[in-house]
């Protein structure tokens, strides 16, 4: 694999982990019950990226998503 593509694994995995954190706190009540239909469409959006169907995610999206996961859930 080049440097970008291994680049890209690694923000996907970064992406992955930090949806699965996401969820944890969700189930858990830690996150905010407000942001929640937003949490389940980004989820899905998430899962639809990660599975490149139509081509895999750029790393500018990778970065978009996890923006906005941050956004919904902050730490």
């Amino acid at each position: 694999m080049t440097a970008v593509n291994d680049d890209l694994q690694r923000e996907m995995q970064q992406l992955e982990q930090l949806l699965g954190d996401t969820r944890a706190r969700y189930h858990l009540r830690r996150t905010p019950f407000a942001s929640s239909e937003s949490l389940i469409e980004l989820d899905r959006e998430i899962r639809t990226a990660l599975a490149g169907t139509a081509a895999p995610p750029s790393s500018p999206e990778i970065h978009q998503l996890i923006d906005r996961l941050r956004a919904l859930d902050p730490r």
